[in-house]
Parts: structure tokens; C-alpha cells; sequence
């Protein structure tokens, strides 16, 4: 099921943008600032923290798809020295997590909320999604993203996948969502790992973790999320495990609105 839409306003009339899945993925990276699309209107740019286009005669949406009884799976994360951090992810020292930031942003969403980590107390404002050191005034920037689903990814490319027993299967191929919203092959001349690497470590430790590089960054696979997960801007990238010769077509039909292609993303 999709559980999400993106959409321009366009002469007062809410359009859905074709392939909006691209959005989505770069989306719920916390380190992404927004991403630039190609339309049938020219060259847009979306900036993830205010939701706000670059061409003022176009506004920008995103809706939540999922049934009013299920709650969509929302991340905070704030700035460190180098990465964006979700909160609760340092271990038992910190006092406050995402799921509770959200209860309490959906309860005041233009309030404020006080937490400790260790003997250090803070104030998160809402309002300029800043986060800030009651000591030292200290002050860094928060946000707050969806998170995208492992299990979804198959829904937004040209193939699905086969059944979970079938992917035992030799050869198995591993592969990440790449800028251009298409699957990308992990291959040796690019990082440190290719697909029988990591289907290697994989088999050890279905719920374990794989450190890799590439010419300029570092990265974690979480097997347990199927993502990667950048070490530098803390961004994440759906990963998936197939079985390349029971990968079948997929049947969901593409509907044509805005084309997108992505150009950037920051």
C-alpha cells in the first residue's frame, strides 16, 4: 500500500507529481535539505524544511495515505558536530526518544518540550525546530521526517519481489535506492563490498550490520532495516535483497502527472 502522495498546486488545482516515490526516498533522509525536479514547467526546487517551492507560483504538499487507525512512523533527529541523530539512538543516556517528541509535537505542535540526557537539560521549540542547551545556550537544528519502510520499496520499482522462502536462492543480488530513484547493484569498483560480500555477511547474521566504503564516504547496512546508512551526513537509503532470476514484473501501473527526474538533492 502507498502511504504517501506528493502534489503541486497548480492554477488552484492540487496535482499529483508522477514518480513521487523519488521524493519520498530523499525525503526521509534527515540530512537532505530538498531536492530539485524537472517538470513540464521547468526546473522546481523543493526545500524539505519549510515544504515550500522555489517558483512562487507553485505550492507543494505532501499527504499521508494511511488509514486514520494506523500511525505513520515519523523520526526527530538533531544535528551533531558532523551527523543528524535520532534521538533515543545514543542508548539508555538519553531520556526522550522520536516516538516521544511526536506525541508531544502532535499535542503542541508550535510549543516546546524540556529533556535531559545525562545531567545536561534542554529545551526543543518547535516553532524554529531548534534544539537548545539550558547550560551552556548552545543551540542546534532539529527535524523531523518520515520514515520509509523497507518493505514498500518493492511498490515503486518496475519489479517486486518474490516470496520470502525464495530468496535463499544462490546469487542473490543486493542492491540501494540510487538518486535517480532507480535499484543500484552494490559492485566492487565502487565500495569496498559487492553482492556476494555482503550476502556472505548477510547468511551469518540476518539482524546484523556491514561496514563499507566507498572513494569518499563510509557507510553502515542494517540487515534488520535493510538501509544504509551514511556516516558522514547520517542520510539512509532503502537497501533490498533479490533473487535475481525470481524477480517477477510488477503489475502497479504508473499514473502520468507531473514527470519527475531527479537533478540534485541536498
Amino acid at each position: 500500500m502507498k502511504y504517501f502522495e506528493w502534489q503541486l498546486l497548480v492554477e488552484n488545482r492540487w496535482q499529483r507529481i508522477d514518480n513521487d516515490h523519488v521524493i519520498e526516498a530523499h525525503y526521509c533522509q534527515p540530512g537532505a535539505k530538498g531536492i530539485t525536479i524537472n517538470t513540464s514547467m521547468g526546473k522546481i526546487f523543493i526545500d524539505f524544511d519549510t515544504l515550500e517551492t522555489s517558483n512562487e507560483d507553485f505550492r507543494v504538499q505532501r499527504l499521508c495515505l494511511l488509514p486514520s487507525d494506523q500511525e505513520e512512523e515519523v523520526g526527530w533527529y538533531f544535528r551533531d558536530d558532523h551527523l543528524w541523530c535520532e534521538y533515543g539512538s545514543k542508548g539508555p543516556g538519553t531520556s526522550i526518544s522520536s516516538k516521544d517528541i511526536e506525541h508531544h509535537f502532535t499535542l503542541y505542535p508550535q510549543g516546546s518540550l524540556r529533556f535531559t540526557v545525562g545531567s545536561n537539560g534542554y529545551s526543543m521549540d518547535f516553532s524554529t525546530m531548534t534544539q537548545k542547551n539550558l547550560v551552556t545556550g548552545l543551540q542546534r537544528n532539529i527535524r523531523r521526517r518520515p520514515k520509509f519502510p523497507s518493505n514498500t520499496a518493492g511498490l515503486y520499482t518496475t519489479t517486486v519481489l518474490a516470496g520470502p522462502t525464495q530468496l535463499s536462492a544462490p546469487g542473490s543480488k543486493w542492491e540501494f535506492m540510487g538518486d535517480q530513484g532507480q535499484w543500484t547493484e552494490y559492485q566492487a569498483h565502487i565500495c569496498s563490498c559487492d553482492s556476494s560480500d555482503i550476502e556472505r555477511e548477510y547468511k551469518l547474521n540476518p539482524q546484523g550490520k556491514l561496514h563499507f566504503t566507498t572513494h569518499k564516504y563510509s557507510y553502515t547496512l542494517d540487515f534488520s532495516r535493510m538501509c544504509q546508512v551514511n556516516h558522514v551526513f547520517g542520510t539512509t537509503r532503502a537497501v533490498r535483497r533479490t533473487a535475481g532470476s525470481r524477480v517477477q514484473p510488477g503489475n502497479r501501473k504508473t499514473r502520468v502527472a507531473f514527470p519527475v527526474r531527479t537533478l540534485n538533492s541536498s
